[in-house]
């Protein structure tokens, strides 16, 4: 309830400031009307009508002859100028993309208003109105270019200074989404920065993963209109990261019904068996099949649009394991020609074979129940298992255009995963739940011809059960390890050093398993964008509020590993019973925190001459450390003793610790950004542009990195 007050404030507070929402999913459209002689024209009429849904905007020159219309969708416009005693000018097909500017002049003819001289508009080959770097990727590259997996992101490097992580730090996979551990969904690295230090927006609101901070949704390539990547020097608008930010705009419908349907196909009969799949089992399966629909087009012509996706994705495919395991003659103690010795004596087991009563009936019911005899040479067990890879996603956006001043955008999606991987000697398939949901709700508001307001609303949410565990009892097993955490029960994990234990080829339940997560943002934003004479205005606010539900859990049941220095074999130590380490944990807190992010910015477009432009911007970022909810996370000071916690270390101190805040580290209260750049066109005709920028960007922690490495 509190924090449906808190919220509720926030948006009322908002919705009190004569505002507009950032042009961070939108394009605009700019230039300087003439008559014949070059002599600017102040008092013209501008009019620029999108083509696909009949919505119009209008602007007046000033006294130097420029006009400038803010805020438009993505889209093709027919733009018309006119004024009393010359000839109206008509320009067709003005394509707007998105945070760039399509610059439209006119020179007018003496005639009659009635008159109209209309012509194919050019399309911009330079930016030449500010300094930000990028390229935008329009729709019809997102459908057509080939793509692993339909992921949008992997486009991205088409763009220089864009390259694909390395697999350690995530990759760039044509199935990734969010839901585990690891920064999947990062999507690229950008000149040298980490792929975390990428902004994924969606229509201009957030779509970032706060726990991994990679994007949350990835709908199909046709139900994306075109999205852009902003590189270098973007302006006092755009915050939270430092590395690129990542503009998707997703379809909306138009006066035209218009749809599509699609299936990708890949099977295993197109392609080569995997070398270290043995010739004598059947080939590993692979069958993929991706397929949707999608379908837009007028509710009410001219008044209310909508467009919706659905998109479904199955894969089956065999994963090649390779394990080496006991041979049966090893399982009873009998290891032949390799030496082991007795840790009571020192020497080596007579025929280097264990006696049956020195054997372990605990590790005998473990090979018993788990480990699989040999089925290769070398004492190999290599198996193909089939993973079944299920997922389900939709959309709708509707459009609503209220009055000629009002516009409403609505959208909701969802995306629904099922991933099962069979066991090879784990105690338990592991299946994959995750259910990621992003819903928006923007209002634009055209106050005059040179005010424009557009104020967001929106909430993504990830909820995921990235692993589970068997639920087995120990005990049942002979092993003295209790649960501390009943949300991941099951047998500790095992690890026979050189022959099993770890990832796929674990004995027992998994070491770390992170059995739920729960990550939530809302977000309401508003800012405004003001012509006034040869400047152009913005200033806004973004309130957010992240929260995160993180049940990743440290050695649940316990762990042991076996190393082969007492017998001088680690299977033998194994049957023995005799572990190298085992460890164990007390109980363990789930965390359940939440943290707040302000920020505010000015940004000034000032056109000091036709030819020359200068952005001047500053922002202000203030995110407060994440707390938890039960004060379950720690932080250390070399020298202080905690007084919550008095049995503590040195060095652990807690929240109510003298000095130490909620949040652990004290909020960070200094993150001014400031933004300013230039942008020439030196021959005043479009085609050439020399820009300039310098900044300062601040990134966000991964949630991973900062409130789940802090928990208790």
């Amino acid at each position: 309830m509190r924090l449906l007050m808190r919220l509720g404030f926030v948006v009322a507070l908002l919705a009190a400031i004569p505002a507009v929402v950032r042009a961070q999913a939108t394009g605009q459209i700019n230039g300087v009307v003439a008559d014949a002689s070059g002599g600017v024209l102040p008092g013209v009429t501008v009019e620029a009508v999108n083509v696909a849904t009949g919505a119009t905007r209008t602007a007046v020159t000033g006294a130097d002859g420029l006009y400038t219309l803010p805020l438009l969708q993505p889209g093709v416009y027919n733009v018309k100028a006119s004024l009393s005693g010359f000839s109206a000018a008509l320009q067709q097909d003005v394509r707007v993309t998105v945070t760039e500017t399509s610059r439209v002049a006119f020179q007018l003819e003496i005639g009659q208003v009635s008159d109209t001289v209309t012509v194919t508009a050019r399309a911009n080959l330079v930016e030449t109105n500010n300094a930000t770097r990028g390229i935008v990727i329009d729709q019809q590259k997102v459908v057509d270019l080939p793509l692993n997996g339909r992921n949008f992101t992997q486009l991205g490097t088409l763009i220089p200074g864009v390259v694909a992580p390395p697999s350690g730090l995530g990759g760039q996979t044509g199935d990734a989404t969010p839901g585990g551990f690891g920064n999947a969904t990062g999507g690229f690295n950008v000149n040298g920065m980490r792929n975390q230090s990428n902004n994924f927006l969606m229509d201009g609101a957030t779509n970032n993963d706060t726990f991994n901070t990679g994007f949350v949704l990835r709908p199909p390539p046709d139900a994306i209109q075109e999205f852009k990547i902003l590189t270098h020097a973007f302006g006092a608008e755009y915050g939270r990261n430092a590395g690129s930010v990542v503009n998707v705009v997703t379809k909306s419908g138009t006066n035209t019904l218009s749809g599509a349907a699609w299936e990708f196909n890949r099977d295993d009969a197109l392609q080569a068996r995997n070398f270290f799949a043995p010739g004598n089992q059947p080939k590993p399966e692979l069958t993929q099949n991706q397929f949707g629909a999608a379908l837009g087009g007028p509710i009410v012509k001219n008044r209310m649009f909508g467009f919706g996706y659905y998109e479904g994705f199955r894969n089956d495919a065999g994963i090649t394991n390779n394990v080496l395991v006991l041979s049966e003659a090893q399982r009873v103690g009998n290891f032949g020609a390799t030496a082991i010795r007795d840790p009571l004596t020192g020497q080596p087991f007579p025929n280097n074979t264990i006696p049956s009563n020195r054997i372990s009936p605990v590790a005998t019911k473990l090979l018993n129940d788990f480990v699989p005899l040999p089925n290769s040479a070398g004492n190999r067990y290599i198996i193909s298992p089939t993973v079944n890879d299920v997922r389900d996603q939709f959309g709708a956006r509707f459009d609503f255009q209220l009055s000629q001043s009002q516009s409403l955008l609505a959208r909701y999606m969802r995306s629904d995963t099922d991933r099962t991987t069979p066991k090879v000697i784990a105690a338990v398939d592991q299946r994959a739940l995750a259910t990621l949901q992003d819903t928006m709700v923007s209002h634009n508001y055209v106050i005059a011809s040179n005010v424009i307001n557009q104020a967001r609303f929106s909430v993504n949410r990830i909820s995921a059960n990235p692993a589970v565990t068997s639920g087995l009892n120990p005990r049942d097993y002979g092993i003295n390890f209790a649960n501390t955490n009943p949300l991941a029960a099951g047998l500790p994990s095992f690890a026979v050093q050189g022959f099993f234990g770890g990832g796929t080829s674990a004995l027992g339940d998994p070491q770390q398993p992170f059995v739920t997560r729960v990550n939530h943002v809302w977000q309401a934003a508003n800012d405004v964008t003001w012509i006034k004479g040869r400047h152009s205005l913005k200033f806004g606010v973004d309130v957010r509020r992240e929260a995160m539900n993180i049940a990743f859990i440290n050695r649940p049941n316990g762990d042991l590993t076996f190393s082969g220095g007492l017998t001088g074999n680690a299977a033998a130590d194994f049957l023995l019973g005799l572990p190298a380490q085992a460890r164990a944990t007390t109980t363990q807190a789930i965390q359940d925190g939440y943290g707040w992010l302000f920020a505010g910015y000015i940004q000034d477009d000032f056109r000091v001459t036709p030819n020359l432009t200068v952005n001047l911007g500053l922002r202000y970022e203030l995110p407060t450390p994440f707390i938890d909810k039960h004060d379950a996370i720690s932080g250390f000071r070399a020298t202080q003793q905690s007084t919550v916690y008095p049995n503590a270390p040195r060095g652990l101190v807690y929240a109510g610790d003298a000095g130490v805040p909620r949040g652990i580290v004290p909020t960070d209260k200094n993150n001014l950004a400031p933004r300013l750049s230039l942008a020439w066109d030196p021959f005043g005709d479009g085609k050439t542009s020399v820009r300039s920028a310098f900044g300062v960007f601040y990134d966000a922690l991964a949630g991973q990195g900062d409130f789940f490495q802090s928990g208790v």
